[in-house]
């Protein structure tokens, strides 16, 4: 085995070019490695401003009720899942049956548990902004879902779907209208 790496005497202009067509290779797969890496999660700075200037309010409940599990551009913090950016709030769960991987809060084990049945998705599908707010209020926050209004949960529904790039009328979200605003496909 040893003797596979033993020195083999000089290397012919085909294997420098081969070498150096990997190597070139290599580095430029290394360089799109690295653009990845420093590709941030969540929401992108011009999205969040723009929700901001939508619906103040809901950025406000959002950074004081949301943020913590959630994070500040919604990229999903420890067991709580993306909400904002790219492939955040996706139709159907990413996970089906037995549960989200990524909820470990034992109390949501148990809720999901007693509520689907066997085999089901641990949630509906997200279609428009009254699936998303129906799942918001019935899951979320779970520490302080008696100090939040109706009205927040609606400025922070009209909020993440602004974010998302959704068109929504100048009042924002209301169970009036909930049901014809699409989720966003990003």
């Amino acid at each position: 085995m040893a003797d596979r790496f033993a020195y083999a005497g000089p290397i012919s202009l085909r294997g420098l070019a081969w070498l150096g067509r990997c190597g070139l290779a290599s580095l430029g797969f290394g360089l799109a490695s690295l653009a990845c890496a420093t590709t941030p999660l969540g929401a992108q700075p011009a999205d969040l401003a723009r929700g901001r200037d939508q619906f103040l309010q809901g950025g406000t409940v959002y950074a004081n009720e949301c943020a913590t599990c959630h994070g500040a551009r919604g990229e999903g913090l420890a067991s709580a899942p993306a909400i904002l950016g790219a492939g955040a709030l996706p139709e159907y769960p990413r996970t089906a049956g037995a549960g989200d991987p990524t909820i470990t809060d034992p109390q949501l084990i148990q809720i999901a548990a007693q509520t689907r049945p066997q085999g089901a998705a641990w949630r509906d599908p997200f279609r428009n902004a009254r699936d998303l707010f129906t799942f918001t209020t019935t899951h979320l926050p779970k520490s302080r879902a008696s100090a939040l209004k109706e009205a927040d949960y609606w400025s922070v529904t009209s909020y993440l779907l602004a974010v998302q790039g959704a068109s929504l009328p100048p009042g924002g979200v209301d169970p009036a209208n909930a049901g014809s605003i699409p989720i966003p496909k990003r």
